[in-house]
Formats: C-alpha cells, sequence, structure tokens
C-alpha cells in the first residue's frame, strides 16, 4: 500500500508511528524528521536566527504562510520560556485572500459572540467565554457600583 493509497495524512501518522514518534516533529538540517525534544532539532536564541527564516507572525505579515511544510528551526527566550517555531520563507506558499464569504462568515460569528444569552443585548464587545454573559449581568450594572463607592465616600470622605 502507497501513501497515495491511504493518504497524506494517515501516511504522516503511520510513519511517526514507527519511528516512535508521538508528538511534534521538526526537520533537522539534513532534512531528517526528529522529535522535537531530541537534540537534533536546531533551536536559535532569541535574535540570532539566521535569514530566510520566519517565525509565524512573521510569514503573516509579509503575506505568506507555511503552505503544510513543518516547521525546520525553532527560536527560544531567553530561560526556556516560550519557543516560537521557524519556517523556511522559500518554501511559503502566498496566503489565500478573503473572499465575500468568507468575510461575511466571519462578521456572522462575531456578531453571535457579542450578545448575550441572559439580557440577549449586544454588549458591543466579544463577551469572555469565561464570564458566558456580558459583564453588566455576570457582575451587575456599572450603576450600582458607582452607589457604592459614592456610600464610602459619604461615610469615611474623600481620600486626596
Amino acid at each position: 500500500m502507497s501513501a497515495r493509497e491511504i493518504g497524506a495524512d494517515a501516511a504522516e501518522a503511520l510513519a511517526r508511528t514507527v519511528a516512535g514518534i508521538g508528538g511534534p516533529v521538526g526537520v533537522t538540517l539534513d532534512h531528517r524528521a526528529m522529535p522535537i525534544g531530541s537534540g537534533e532539532w536546531v533551536t536559535y536564541r532569541y535574535g540570532l536566527a539566521p535569514a530566510g527564516l520566519a517565525t509565524m507572525r512573521q510569514l503573516s505579515a509579509m503575506g505568506l504562510r507555511p503552505g503544510g511544510h513543518q516547521p525546520v528551526a525553532a527560536l527560544a527566550r531567553p530561560r526556556g520560556r516560550w519557543v516560537a517555531y521557524l519556517y523556511d520563507v522559500s518554501t511559503a506558499k502566498a496566503k489565500r485572500p478573503m473572499t465575500r464569504a468568507k468575510r461575511r462568515a466571519l462578521a456572522a460569528a462575531n456578531r453571535a459572540q457579542r450578545i448575550c444569552p441572559t439580557c440577549e443585548r449586544d454588549a458591543g464587545y466579544r463577551i469572555p467565554s469565561r464570564l458566558g454573559e456580558c459583564v453588566d449581568c455576570h457582575f451587575g450594572p456599572a450603576d450600582d457600583i458607582t452607589n457604592e463607592n459614592t456610600n464610602v465616600i459619604e461615610r469615611f470622605g474623600k481620600v486626596a
């Protein structure tokens, strides 16, 4: 059975299983697949990556996308606080343009996330998923907080 018969994703999963690679895979300088945690994975210190490699954000700023290619290296901040994967700019493809249908679908999704399920009003912002409702419904109207602050000022006097 060839890779064409089972599909590219299934072939990659099979290759990972055979190689004993369960997690994310990187490509070494000689184009071999290696687990990212292995010593052969190339990691550059912050600010020292060679020209021709870019992070996802940098690719996006250039109007490019990885185009299905795996990262070729990583970029590490001091003390290992985070790692950004680096992609080869020469293999990157142009971003797909935003169509009218995609733009309409995105606007509808954002509009749906602005409607509070409790009071059914447009909050004017995307409702945080951790709250599940607008801030006024979750914490109470802002007018109540103002009245509480006024009562505290009347009781204790204004702080300079």
